[in-house]
């Protein structure tokens, strides 16, 4: 496993497209993460109303905001877009350079290959969980009046579901790169099918909706939550999450399944 990820590091490494693309997802990822109390913070001086500095303490708390703040950034065709991207550049340029068939010739086998892209999804996605972590915080220390251990620590399973989703979201978008292998079209396809599931998730019954691909990945952090606006309001009627549904990961687990299952499939049959 060492030695293909260091294959595909080693591809990496030359290519500028690629840093520049993930120097990018970072500062958006940051200026989302960071924007928002920003713009809490700008709403509140302009209004005089000085509750939304209140929800804004209430919002990143401990340990509401590990919820809160995966919530956001895996909001659909949202920020995990960019990473969606990048890994259909990454695996169509394999096609287009023919990268795939001197690896072939050169000894990797097609199985190996496929998991030297999985490793490298695994490693995009825990570079992107860690900024989430470090993100979170330090917005919880600067808002949080409690810096118990329990507190900080507390509902960090949502970083686990974070990191679920968004490998989950990529293994979909490497599926697409491999099966129309041409880098403009497969990523039409990816925004045309976000939209288009939106458009069945409208259309199809509610009892199928968890089932859909993009449904079954987001429904694993479904909603935010904040322990203080129940407290509060407690006659607000919303279905606020209150943790990780095991049935909600299974599905998406069954999804990544077929995409990487498919993925070889198509490596296996196709002619490279």
């Amino acid at each position: 496993m060492i030695r293909l990820l260091r294959i595909e590091f080693r591809k990496l490494k030359p290519y500028k497209a690629f840093w520049v693309m993930l120097i990018f997802y970072t500062v958006l990822l940051a200026i989302m993460v960071f924007g928002i109390p920003g713009l809490i913070d700008w709403v509140a001086e302009k209004s005089g109303d000085s509750k939304i500095r209140i929800f804004k303490a209430i919002v990143f708390n401990f340990p509401d905001i590990w919820q809160n703040i995966a919530f956001v950034a895996s909001l659909r065709i949202f920020i995990k877009m960019i990473l969606g991207l990048i890994v259909i550049v990454l695996i169509t340029n394999e096609f287009s350079n023919l990268t795939i068939r001197s690896n072939i010739i050169s000894g990797l086998s097609r199985g190996e290959f496929l998991t030297g892209k999985i490793l490298l999804l695994a490693a995009l996605t825990i570079f992107s969980t860690i900024i989430i972590f470090l993100s979170g915080l330090y917005l919880g220390f600067t808002n949080s009046s409690s810096k118990d251990i329990s507190d900080v620590f507390g509902k960090m399973s949502f970083l686990g579901g974070y990191f679920i989703e968004l490998f989950i979201f990529l293994a979909f978008a490497l599926f697409i790169g491999i099966l129309f292998r041409k880098t403009g079209f497969s990523i039409i396809i990816l925004f045309a099918y976000s939209i288009i599931e939106l458009i069945l998730d409208y259309k199809l019954p509610d009892s199928f909706s968890p089932y859909l691909p993009l449904n079954a990945m987001n429904n694993i952090i479904r909603s935010p939550n904040t322990s203080l606006i129940k407290l509060k309001s407690p006659g607000f009627n919303f279905d606020f999450q209150e943790a990780i549904s095991f049935a909600d990961v299974g599905i998406a687990l069954v999804w990544v399944t077929i995409f990487i299952s498919l993925s070889y499939f198509l490596l296996k049959k196709r002619d490279i």
